[in-house]
């Protein structure tokens, strides 16, 4: 009977650990959370390298709570997955940071590079005024004209996108408009030494 009793007590003792040991779903609820707020402040893409470390944090923290879902209940310890959701929210967390800082960053640059593209056109469109008019460089001029009317809604579209907050779109598109304006000044440039 008494071998009974301990038995019994001794089953109950292993229960009552096992139930201690219980699976951290607040703790993957947050760090899930976190990653999907760092997803909307566009982590992503502003500072890849720190979402994807959050990501495969959080994506290990997952599989190692699987492994102990797989485990008989009373070997099962959540110990190491509740660490790992932890970190993977404070990962997160910080990718949503140091992407809304980055992404400001970007901003004020393409804020300045709009500038710089603004007065590219515009000397563009004054070399163009300047450039001597002749038979010789008459389709040279009008082939430079077009291009400078495509690279005005190219342009057009760059400050559209600045303006609905796609930085990243914008600085790329913005540079390549900076870019061609000033090859236009290089061929306005040699189309008049060609004509002097």
């Amino acid at each position: 009977m008494l071998k009974r009793l301990s038995l019994v007590f001794a089953v109950l003792v292993l229960m009552a650990i096992a139930g201690c040991s219980k699976p951290p779903e607040a703790e993957m609820q947050a760090s899930q959370t976190a990653i999907d707020q760092a997803r909307a402040a566009e982590a992503e893409q502003y500072v890849p390298d720190v979402f994807r470390i959050a990501a495969d944090t959080l994506n290990a923290a997952n599989a190692a709570k699987q492994e102990q879902d797989s485990k008989f209940a009373l070997f099962r310890s959540y110990g190491k997955s509740k660490e790992m959701f932890i970190r993977a929210k404070a990962l997160a967390d910080n990718a949503a940071t140091e992407a809304a800082a980055e992404k400001e960053r970007v901003r004020v640059q393409v804020e300045g590079l709009i500038t710089q593209a603004q007065a590219a056109i515009d000397s563009a469109n004054a070399a163009l005024a300047k450039a001597p008019k002749g038979k010789g460089n008459k389709a040279e001029i009008e082939l430079i004209k077009n291009d400078l009317t495509t690279l005005g809604a190219q342009f057009e579209e760059a400050k559209n996108n600045f303006t609905a907050g796609k930085y990243l779109v914008a600085r790329s598109k913005v540079e390549a408009v900076m870019q061609k304006a000033n090859g236009i000044i290089n061929e306005i440039t040699m189309a008049a030494a060609k004509k002097k």
